[in-house]
């Protein structure tokens, strides 16, 4: 059965989230995140290199002028939303995009993207994804409205290494272009909507590190997934992994305190995301992150039972990665048999 298309940018509902709305977004709170409102080009080219990088812009016909407008926001360190329209019909050439990879999926009008060595005609309803490496040249219609992500391209590289298992080379080039209506497209533009729901302006963020490196390999890894076809996953002989699972524990245990996910620890001994979940399902029964949990809680407990004067159960909880309270008094007390404050009264 084929797959259900996804909702298209150009049929987008009332509660479409403000990202991925057609109308040009208003009002105070989006005011916090605009980085550019201007009708000068000068203006206009600066300050989009400030997000992405210099550039040469320039208007298509005499009688137009720029009405820019962006607006921006960070998800972490590695990724960032984009939402960009220059009112007018223009030409950008950045030559190359060096240090990023960029995904753009226009909501209004639409683009021709020349890369790799082909022309890329790109409206409501696709994606073109632009490589670090190659040469790139685009033309946006008076009308285009795009949605972007610029994604840090050494973390993507990271990503790409630890599903393989291998070294990806400095190279990488993803598929220029994505359907966003069908397939493993439509599902890319399922999670567009989820962090432009996640990202609104004036709503709640991520709070910590930890669910922040955590979202942002889950956006990598689809983007891979959509569009790159890695190579085959190489596996640690049997004599190996023993002491490969060790070599992981120990660097769980040195890095508790720290936002880890399982790329992390696939870099930390140079294999794949796949291969620390075979040994960790093959000799502990159990999942990384379900084994990285409970460590943290036991690091919780042992605190608790261990306070100083200014010990509290909240402060304590979020020092080892629990930001959610209620998940977190639940999943201690399914662990111990009794509430951390329980725990923390009794060692007072």
């Amino acid at each position: 059965m084929a797959p259900s298309p996804a909702p298209s940018p150009s049929a987008l509902s009332a509660a479409t989230p403000g990202w991925l709305d057609r109308h040009e977004p208003r009002g105070a709170p989006w005011a916090a995140l605009s980085v550019l409102a201007s009708d000068d080009l000068d203006e206009t080219r600066e300050q989009i290199a400030r997000i992405y990088k210099p550039h040469d812009l320039s208007v298509v016909g005499a009688r137009q002028r720029v009405r820019a407008r962006m607006h921006h926001r960070a998800l972490g360190p590695s990724v960032s939303l984009n939402r960009l329209a220059h009112g007018a019909a223009v030409r950008i050439d950045p030559d190359r995009l060096d240090d990023f990879f960029l995904v753009q999926m226009p909501l209004a009008g639409e683009a021709a993207v020349w890369h790799q060595n082909a022309r890329h005609n790109c409206a409501a309803g696709h994606a073109t994804v632009i490589s670090p490496q190659d040469t790139v040249r685009m033309e946006w219609s008076g009308s285009c409205d795009q949605f972007m992500l610029r994604i840090d391209r050494q973390r993507l590289m990271h990503v790409a290494a630890a599903i393989s298992g291998q070294e990806t080379a400095a190279a990488l080039r993803l598929a220029p272009q994505l359907d966003l209506r069908r397939g493993s497209g439509a599902h890319w533009w399922q999670l567009m909507h989820y962090l432009a729901a996640l990202l609104q302006p004036g709503g709640d963020h991520p709070s910590s590190g930890l669910h922040t490196a955590m979202l942002e390999d889950h956006v990598l890894a689809m983007l891979l997934r959509v569009a790159w076809a890695p190579a085959t996953v190489s596996r640690a002989p049997a004599s190996a992994t023993l002491p490969r699972l060790r070599q992981l524990e120990d660097h769980i245990e040195a890095h508790l305190d720290q936002p880890l996910t399982v790329a992390d620890l696939a870099r930390a001994i140079h294999s794949s995301v796949r291969l620390v979940q075979q040994l960790f399902a093959r000799e502990r029964g159990t999942t990384p992150m379900a084994h990285i949990r409970r460590l943290r809680l036991e690091r919780v407990r042992h605190d608790l039972m261990h306070p100083g004067a200014e010990t509290r159960v909240l402060q304590t909880a979020a020092r080892w990665g629990f930001d959610h309270p209620g998940r977190f008094a639940a999943a201690y007390q399914q662990a111990y048999g009794e509430s951390p404050s329980t725990t923390l009264a009794r060692s007072q």
